[in-house]
């Protein structure tokens, strides 16, 4: 019929754009949230948009994640169990004694009838404020999620989320990192005894949201997971803390009995590069440098 393709070349075509969508697809690390929503339509052949994919986010069929291209604020902390919590001594409120209390807060809220116990995992964040950029992970704990509601509300025309969690907004990395983001308040010009104005810097306090200042995506990786998933393939897990932690102890203890010295990563790297390539499972340098980098901080953590 005059004006109208012929379908098999419709075919044709659609299926050199999947390719062509599969190989980049493959060389990018993330993708738009509109993007990955084109991306599942595909896989699972019926359509997704942006709002299905927020809301698998927030059921925990996938991780969102945000990219920072102009670096944020934030504190750096890690999960650690509860009898390695540092503890806070806080005057009471009556001002006649000390109240003892943990320096952090519980990863997930404790189930009906279940106990603390000094195995229970708990967040711990240090004080220092320092600048973190690149992709880093949605928590799912605090306001990271609320925006994430509030978004999806918005697309399916639901009612505004007003929620807010006064502990902050929380991100992670798959390295055990876990980022606390920090908004500040403004700088102030306060006047001294003889009237001449002194700036004074405005603090910092926990993060209301994640800002304009982020591109939320969703990485390459987790949307081949989903896949994965879907098909009734297994999926690789996520290494945890502890199990990290653990396997760098290993490594540590392998390396004194080998006499290399662990204050001198990059030498000590060169070495087991060596024996690596004499197994013929090449590693490089590099990788084993970073790794062996992370053995001081979970030997510290592990001897308290």
């Amino acid at each position: 019929m005059p004006g109208h393709p012929d379908p098999a070349v419709v075919v044709l075509i659609s299926g050199a754009l999947q390719v062509r969508m599969s190989k980049l697809f493959n060389l990018k690390k993330w993708l738009t949230v509109m993007d990955a929503a084109r991306h599942l339509s595909q896989i699972m052949n019926e359509p997704v948009c942006d709002a299905d994919v927020l809301q698998l986010a927030l059921d925990g069929h996938i991780k969102l994640t945000v990219d920072f291209p102009n670096r944020a604020k934030a504190c750096l902390g890690q999960v650690m169990p509860f009898r390695d919590v540092p503890r806070l001594e806080l005057p009471s409120l009556d001002g006649k004694g000390i109240i003892h209390t943990v320096d952090g807060f519980l990863l997930k809220e404790l189930e009906e009838g279940e106990q603390l116990t000094e195995e229970t995992p708990f967040l711990y964040f240090e004080k220092d404020v320092v600048t973190i950029d690149g992709l880093w992970d949605l928590a799912m704990l605090g306001n990271e999620r609320f925006d994430i509601e509030y978004s999806l509300q918005q697309l399916i025309g639901g009612p505004e989320v007003t929620m807010m969690n006064i502990e902050g907004t929380f991100l992670n990395r798959s390295d055990g990192t876990w980022a606390a983001l920090q908004d500040k308040l403004p700088d102030r010009k306060v006047a001294d005894h003889s009237g001449k104005a002194e700036k004074t810097e405005g603090r910092y306090y926990p993060a209301g949201g994640l800002g304009s200042d982020c591109t939320r995506v969703v990485r390459t990786s987790e949307i081949l997971n989903l896949q994965s998933r879907l098909e009734g393939r297994p999926v690789d897990k996520p290494m945890g803390t502890t199990e990290r932690k653990t396997l760098l102890t290993i490594i540590a203890a392998l390396v004194k009995d080998a006499k290399l010295n662990i204050n001198q990563p990059g030498k000590a790297a060169i070495f087991i590069e060596g024996l690596t390539d004499e197994l013929g499972a090449h590693v490089s340098k590099r990788a084993i440098e970073d790794h062996l980098k992370k053995i001081p901080d979970a030997l510290e953590t592990r001897m308290r």
